[in-house]
């Protein structure tokens, strides 16, 4: 599985640096990222809205969980919240897509939008069955520790621009763009395996996996988190350039 992700994770690399000749590209991703989270807050059901197979999907959880050595896979506490109409673009999204702890029972925890589309569920899913795998677990922890995730930060900003100036001429965005997105992999990785976990769930919920419209969303949602690291990229190649 995971050198699975690997490929996946360097063929998506590969394609951005083939692409990637200004901001056409992050237009792109950020358009995106506008259309998923459309996506997941609408507040009439879709044609494959989530409530109508939260058990079927939760069956199907519990069986990849299995299947990855998950012995007893972990009680999920589920938490349905519908967005409201009026919903602000800059309000938080997290009530409708997102996985945590519930520290108040201590049980992994999933915040869903019963009315968004069922891969959105799965792919929450598929977090929590990763987080119960060795690897998976500290893909997770490394990704949510704050100390880290700063210093990752602050390398996905500088090192780009630094490897810009020392590199000779201006031909050299692959490389910035490659930097910033190994500071983001403990990020791309834990993504990477909660798609290919929902998908996973979705054939053992006899959804036989995902349909066109599923797979864009969920590659949608990917490239959304690859934004920032391109953008980084792009503004450290940018003023690297000015001192080489």
């Amino acid at each position: 599985m995971y050198l699975y992700l690997y490929n996946v994770i360097t063929a998506l690399i590969n394609i951005v640096i083939a692409e990637t000749a200004g901001a056409g590209l992050l237009n792109a991703l950020l358009l995106r990222f506008n259309k998923g989270n459309v996506a997941n807050t609408r507040h009439n059901p879709d044609r494959r809205a989530a409530k109508r197979s939260m058990e079927r999907m939760y069956d199907g959880y519990e069986s990849v969980a299995k299947q990855q050595g998950v012995s007893k896979p972990a009680v999920i506490d589920l938490q349905q919240n519908v967005p409201p109409s009026d919903l602000g673009m800059l309000e938080d999204l997290k009530p409708y897509a997102s996985n945590g702890v519930n520290t108040d029972t201590g049980n992994y925890a999933i915040r869903i939008n019963p009315e968004a589309d069922e891969v959105n569920l799965a792919h929450e899913l598929g977090h929590i069955v990763s987080r119960q795998t060795p690897i998976g677990n500290t893909v997770r922890t490394l990704r949510d520790n704050p100390k880290l995730s700063a210093a990752l930060g602050g390398a996905m900003l500088t090192v780009p621009g630094l490897a810009a100036a020392m590199e000779a001429g201006d031909d050299d965005m692959d490389t910035s763009i490659a930097l910033a997105l190994a500071a983001s992999a403990p990020t791309l990785v834990d993504e990477a395996a909660a798609s290919i976990n929902a998908n996973s769930i979705m054939n053992s919920a006899g959804k036989r996996g995902m349909d066109a419209r599923q797979g864009r969303r969920l590659a949608g949602g990917y490239l959304s988190y690859m934004a920032l690291p391109i953008l980084a990229a792009t503004g450290g190649n940018f003023l690297g350039n000015q001192f080489d």
